[in-house]
């Protein structure tokens, strides 16, 4: 299936559906074809670093499964050349520590967090709504792919045939964080998207980045009294579900989508950024507590009282809740449990510790 953008300028290249074709590229590759691949929407290195091949994720349905499951048809050229140079540069980036990290080319990173994001979604429009129904209603729908169209054609700079001016900040915001790191791997890693807005959040180990795949830089110099002070911080795994709630909420009520004007050929293109104009909006805290309460797991009233959301980040005043390991269990503020990785348990009988207040 082809869109204007794709059919205009890509040369061979299109976003098709369906599991015989590369998500990347669009090329016919059914099994047993030689240009057939596998790609792990979850790069295989990622998987043994943090134990996650026996791990799960959880689908928009509740359903889980395993992260050893989440992979989907790719080509050959795709996948072994243009998408493992990425691949390599990343993980050399991850192993080198935080700073390495956040000086990765933003183009790299760009297609490594919007691949990640496209491929969940594509592994979703793969799988039966019920189990039962094999060849029922998908997870997710081509239609919702085709909603996404924009992204997939930006995610076309990976072969190099789609570029965009200004080059800095490109089509991405970045946000950065120090975490808190554990022994365990599987404590080491967290995953968070939104099938709705084009945002995701990855904590590895220390490494802690919340990225707006279409946002292009608008809301990286935002000033937030709580993402102001979580950049100042060694945020606990709850800490950074928060912020990555922020900028979910945030991102939602200033979503602007553009229409860019794209200029090439054949086998080029070069998006036009364009006035973007500013990451801004209202910020309702009861608005702002719904999407809060689902990452935490835990009910609205648990967090939110008389049109104040509880912040395990600071107070409202700007006094920092510094943790000082993962075995700090933050409480909800008008319920009986913890938050979430803690939400199972009662805080009425169980011992729990105290962040630093």
């Amino acid at each position: 299936m082809f869109n204007d953008n794709h059919a205009r300028f890509l040369t061979g290249r299109s976003q098709e559906f369906g599991p015989d074709r590369c998500f990347m590229c669009g090329r016919h590759i059914p099994v047993g074809s030689a240009l057939r691949t596998e790609e792990h929407v979850f790069p295989k290195w990622l998987q043994r670093e943090f134990d996650l091949w026996n791990g799960r994720v959880q689908q928009i349905n509740a359903q889980l499964l395993p992260y050893s499951q989440l992979t989907i048809p790719c080509c050959l050229p795709c996948n072994g050349v243009d998408l493992s140079a990425i691949e390599d540069r990343v993980k050399a980036a991850y192993l080198d520590g935080l700073e390495a990290f956040t000086k990765l080319d933003r183009r790299d990173l760009f297609i490594w967090l919007g691949k990640i994001y496209y491929g969940m979604i594509y592994k979703e429009s793969l799988r039966p709504m019920f189990e039962r129904e094999q060849n029922g209603a998908r997870l997710v729908p081509e239609s919702h792919l085709q909603t996404v169209t924009f992204h997939h054609f930006l995610l076309q700079s990976v072969c190099g045939q789609v570029d965009w001016q200004p080059s800095y900040p490109g089509p991405a915001s970045f946000h950065f964080f120090e975490c808190l790191d554990h022994e365990d791997p599987r404590l080491r890693f967290d995953y968070l998207d939104d099938l709705f807005t084009p945002i995701i959040g990855l904590r590895l180990g220390k490494i802690g980045v919340v990225c707006i795949l279409q946002d292009w830089g608008r809301s990286e110099d935002t000033q937030q009294l709580q993402l102001n002070a979580a950049k100042d911080m060694s945020l606990h795994p709850t800490q950074f579900r928060e912020v990555y709630a922020r900028l979910n909420y945030m991102t939602k009520v200033s979503w602007q989508n553009k229409t860019h004007v794209v200029i090439g050929t054949n086998d080029s293109a070069t998006v036009m950024a364009g006035d973007l104009g500013e990451f801004s909006g209202t910020f309702v805290d009861e608005d702002y507590a719904q999407i809060l309460s689902s990452v935490w797991n835990v009910p609205v009233a648990a967090i939110c009282k008389d049109g104040h959301t509880f912040s395990s980040i600071c107070d409202p005043n700007g006094y920092q809740y510094v943790a000082r390991s993962h075995d700090v269990l933050f409480k909800t503020p008008a319920g009986t449990t913890g938050l979430w990785p803690a939400h199972l348990i009662d805080t009425t009988t169980e011992t729990w510790e105290k962040p630093n207040l």
